[in-house]
Parts: C-alpha cells; sequence; structure tokens
C-alpha cells in the first residue's frame, strides 16, 4: 500500500514539472510575439497628423466610410470669413479706455448758448449725437445735448464747456475694456481658424448630407463671427470717441413770477387740501389695528370689574347673614 502512494506521489510530480515547464514555453512565447509586434509599429511609415488633427475635430459624422480624398464633383463655392483684416491680427496691447463725462450748465440764455457749444464741438473735431430743447417752469428754457469727441480732445472740451456759464455739477468717468476686447479678438481668431478648416472640408465633402452637415456648421461660426465684429466694432468707436452729456438751464428770475391767478391759486389749495385728507386717512387706517385692540382690551377690563364687583358684593352679604344685629 505504501509503496502504491509512493508511486502516484511521483507521477503528480513529474506531471507538475511538465505543466510548470510548457507554462514556461508559453509565456516566452507570448514575450517573444509582444515585442516583434512593438518594434514592426515603430518601423511602420508616419501617420499624416494633419490629416487626422481636421478628421477628429471638424468632420462631420456620417453613416459611410468618412470623407473621401478626391475632391468632389457638386459645384461647391468656398466661404470666406467676412471680417475686417484689423481683427485678424495679433492681439493689441494698448489699453482700450471709454470716457464718459457729464455737466450741467447754468447759462443767461440757453438759446445763444446751443450755437457756441456746436462750435466747441466742430472744433474739437466731434459732433453733437443728440439735442433736446424744453420749456420749464416760468418760460425758462432747459436743453440737454449728448456730444461725442475724439479721445484725444476729450479733456480740451470738457473745460471750453465749463467756460460758456456757471458750472452747477460735473461727472467724469474711465471705464476700461481692455480685457473684455482681448478676449474677443482671441475668440474671433479661434473661430476664424475653424471656419478655414470647414471651409477644406467642404471642398473635400462627397454626398449631399456631408455638405449639409458642413454647411450648418460654417453657418454657425459664420454668425458667431459677425456677432464679435459687431461688438468689436463697437467699442472701437466708443473707445475712438468719448461721450459728454451737456445740461443747460437758465436761473431762475428774483421778483418776477407769473402774474397773479384766482383758478391757479384755487387749484393750489384744492391739491393741498386732498393731500391733507389723504394724510389723515392713511394714519387713521394705519392705527385701526390698535384701536380695536384698545376696545378688546377696554371690553376684557370691564368685564372683569363687574365680575370682581359681584364676588364683593355676594361676600358681603354673606358676612351680613352669618352675623345677625344684636337684641
Amino acid at each position: 500500500m505504501v509503496a502504491k502512494k509512493i508511486a502516484v506521489y511521483k507521477l503528480f510530480i513529474i506531471f507538475y514539472e511538465n505543466v510548470l515547464d510548457m507554462t514556461r514555453r508559453i509565456l516566452l512565447v507570448s514575450c517573444l510575439l509582444l515585442f516583434a509586434l512593438t518594434c514592426a509599429g515603430c518601423l511602420s511609415a508616419p501617420w499624416d497628423s494633419d490629416t487626422v488633427k481636421i478628421d477628429e475635430q471638424f468632420a462631420p459624422s456620417t453613416s459611410g466610410s468618412g470623407i473621401p480624398s478626391r475632391i468632389t464633383p457638386y459645384p461647391v463655392s468656398t466661404i470666406v470669413p467676412t471680417y475686417a483684416p484689423g481683427y485678424a491680427a495679433d492681439l493689441e496691447a494698448d489699453q482700450k479706455i471709454i470716457r464718459t463725462g457729464s455737466l450741467n450748465l447754468e447759462v443767461e440764455n440757453v438759446s445763444s448758448t446751443l450755437d457756441p457749444l456746436k462750435q466747441i464741438a466742430a472744433l474739437h473735431g466731434g459732433y453733437i449725437g443728440s439735442m433736446s430743447v424744453n420749456t420749464q417752469y416760468g418760460n425758462r428754457l432747459y436743453a440737454s445735448l449728448i456730444i461725442r469727441i475724439p479721445a484725444g480732445e476729450f479733456d480740451g472740451t470738457v473745460s471750453d464747456i465749463k467756460a460758456l456759464g456757471t458750472l452747477k455739477s460735473e461727472s467724469l468717468s474711465a471705464d476700461d475694456v481692455t480685457e473684455e476686447y482681448v478676449d474677443l479678438q482671441a475668440r474671433r481668431n479661434a473661430l476664424a481658424s475653424q471656419l478655414v478648416q470647414y471651409n477644406r472640408i467642404m471642398e473635400r465633402a462627397e454626398n449631399v448630407s456631408e455638405i449639409l452637415e458642413v454647411q450648418v456648421q460654417i453657418e454657425r461660426v459664420q454668425v458667431e463671427l459677425d456677432r464679435i465684429d459687431g461688438r468689436l466694432k463697437y467699442l472701437d468707436n466708443r473707445v475712438d470717441y468719448g461721450t459728454i452729456t451737456v445740461t443747460l438751464v437758465e436761473p431762475e428770475p428774483v421778483g418776477r413770477g407769473e402774474e397773479f391767478s384766482l383758478v391757479s391759486v384755487l387749484n393750489e389749495g384744492i391739491q393741498g387740501f386732498l393731500a391733507v385728507t389723504g394724510g389723515l386717512i392713511i394714519i387713521l387706517i394705519s392705527i385701526i389695528p390698535l384701536i380695536l385692540l384698545g376696545i378688546i382690551a377696554y371690553i376684557l377690563y370691564w368685564i372683569w370689574r363687574k365680575r370682581k364687583g359681584a364676588k364683593k358684593t355676594t361676600s358681603g352679604e354673606k358676612k351680613r347673614e352669618g352675623n345677625p344685629p344684636g337684641p
């Protein structure tokens, strides 16, 4: 029995050694194959990086085999970006400052001051953006003007306008939009690059579905480019030309007023009466909750006193009944 066990044990050891040897051989062969495949990949021809970049980033998804390399037989026109050449240049480093100002002047005669004000604007290379003239109480004229002035002439124009009358108030501001301007330029350059890539893909498209998909992307990028171009042009205009708002008002006459009018006096009296009445009504409505609380408190106090008086009367009668008068 012991000899059989020893024989079985020897057979198991021989089988285990054979299996272990076979496993080592398999691992060795696998490593050799992996090394051969790696060497073959290194020695293969390089990929066209430009083609891969375009296909991965800009090629539309199609159900076919992708965009073919041959030229499309369809007559497709290439869309060129419609932006100004200056915006496609390198990012500008100078600051973009929007200057605005507001001046309130008191002048002897508004009508006679308007012409000198227009001359000052023209002398400094600016123009009147808008103007309005109205009549105030007492037949006094009131004028409001918006003047656009080149940024380099802003301070000189403000000084000349102040000399036309008595300055009542002044407000000047400078808004730095450099960060927004640079960001818009960077975004438009990126979009312009995308548009060029889409146009290249359009030239290589083969079927109608591919053309339509690329056309949608081109229109989307073009719309965004137009929006950014519009914002850049607006900022350029605001930076190149400052805005000055001028208010002209005549002084109030001393000792001279409108003639006495009984109707005006009655109207003012009625307005004053209505204003006082309205104020009293508001006060009355406001204190109604307090009045109600006072009434409720008084009723509770009255009931309490009544009950207390009734208790005192009852206790007095009981005392008298318990203590009859003597003979």
